[in-house]
């Protein structure tokens, strides 16, 4: 059998590893040593692969970004961040109809400017913003459907970790994948606040205006509360984006000012400092656990040659990088309905980023259209990562069955989106291409 089909044998068993539920880390670590023993049929090659790869995959400049990102959206979950936006935005939208449901997404999207984790948003929305909408009136499981949809954008806004592991896996520049998720996160919340409307006026027993009437001195005051959040966006979007820091130095200047808004606030004792160290350490030893499998499975990919190959096959294929572009854009929505995202990025990005630019498509562009892709199997069955944790959170008020039934239309937004960042790549392209560092 060729190298190439023995590779993209163990690729299809990986993926079955991860449906069974084994962790990511170990399922490509297992398959990148046994697919690379059977190729190379020399136990030693293995072990040397085994004694190097760990040390040299994660330590990496790039990856110390991540560890302080995480720890800047722990000390921003703790320091009462969010509820200061959602607060303010609901005071300047929570009148119109499906009004809070709007307020929800802005705030996830500028939550997602502190934290990058679409787990994170669904689970303080749902605290945050939940108890306001029941109050309302709305349906349950229309207000929760709307807060799993909208905790997706978080994927796309900087410090999104998932730009910074695209870019760590296909070779591109993580300060340019942190700047091109910003316009498009900015477009998927407008569609995403434009459907919600729609819904809400649609079926009014939804989602009925608020009965708050707020004064031009409280949407002021209320405004002005939310400056924390306004400052960590400034810091690393405006950071980066001016080249005043790198994304490491955004990220560390960004966890400090947010620890100090944390303290400010009295909202960190010893104990949520500890609880967001313990997480910090956790997390970065997870991901990094991930990144050395990864790595493994990458090198058996180079050993067998398999990117070349399905790349020399999609081009003599005729088909046009618009096409191409497209079917892996379908492929990544069907694989986010049965594995978590950053999953599917470790496995597939180390295939997909030599074919990309063999066929002369900008990773850039392609990293946020497949961020996007996946932000879709989020809210998607039987996956769905968060709407199961908005249910979690939510508890008996809501059924799995009937978020995931509610969340059907705004699938809309959500590829209306892909289809102008795919018709209208300057939406991604002009922020990284007019960078000033």
């Amino acid at each position: 059998m060729s190298p190439e089909l023995i590779a993209a044998g163990f690729f299809v068993l990986a993926i079955v590893l991860l449906v069974l539920g084994v962790h990511i880390g170990l399922a490509l670590a297992l398959c990148g040593v046994i697919g690379s023993f059977v190729i190379l049929g020399n136990f030693d090659s293995v072990i040397g692969l085994l004694k190097s790869t760990p040390y040299y995959s994660i330590s990496v400049y790039e990856l110390s970004v991540v560890p302080l990102f995480i720890l800047m959206g722990m000390f921003s979950l703790h320091g009462g961040i969010s509820e200061g936006a959602y607060s303010a935005i609901n005071s300047w939208v929570g009148r119109f109809r499906g009004g809070l449901g709007i307020a929800t997404v802005w705030a996830c999207t500028a939550f997602g400017a502190t934290s990058g984790s679409s787990v994170a948003a669904a689970s303080v929305f749902t605290k945050v913003s939940f108890p306001e909408m029941k109050k309302e009136g709305y349906d349950p499981h229309f207000a929760c459907a709307s807060i799993a949809v909208a905790a997706g954008i978080a994927m796309l806004i900087p410090p999104s970790l998932y730009a910074v592991i695209y870019g760590m896996l296909a070779q591109e520049s993580i300060a340019k994948m942190l700047m091109a998720g910003v316009l498009p996160g900015i477009l998927q919340a407008s569609a995403l606040s434009l459907g919600v409307l729609l819904i809400a006026m649609r079926n009014q027993r939804l989602a009925p205006p608020s009965t708050r009437a707020y004064s031009w001195k409280e949407r002021m005051s209320y405004t002005v509360k939310a400056w924390p959040m306004l400052v960590l966006a400034a810091i690393i979007i405006g950071g980066i984006y001016s080249g005043v820091f790198t994304p490491t130095e955004a990220a560390a200047v960004g966890a400090f000012a947010a620890l100090i808004i944390t303290v400010s606030h009295r909202r960190l004792g010893w104990g949520n400092l500890k609880d967001s160290l313990i997480e910090t350490a956790f997390t970065t030893a997870m991901l990094n656990l991930v990144i050395i499998g990864a790595s493994v499975f990458s090198r058996l990919l180079t050993i067998s040659g398999l990117p070349t190959w399905l790349g020399e096959l999609i081009i003599n294929s005729g088909l046009s990088p618009l096409m191409l572009v497209i079917v892996l854009v379908v492929i990544f929505i069907i694989l986010g309905c049965f594995i978590d995202a950053m999953s599917i990025m470790f496995i597939t990005i180390p295939i997909f980023a030599p074919i990309v630019r063999a066929a002369g498509i900008d990773l850039i562009w392609f990293g946020v259209l497949t961020t996007v892709a996946l932000n879709l199997g989020t809210i998607t069955p039987p996956f769905g990562l968060c709407v199961y944790t908005v249910k979690a959170v939510a508890g008996k008020e809501v059924t799995v069955e009937g978020v995931f039934r509610a969340a059907i239309p705004m699938y809309f937004p959500v590829v209306i989106t892909i289809a102008l960042l795919i018709a209208l790549p300057i939406i991604i392209t002009f922020l990284p291409e007019t960078m000033l560092g």
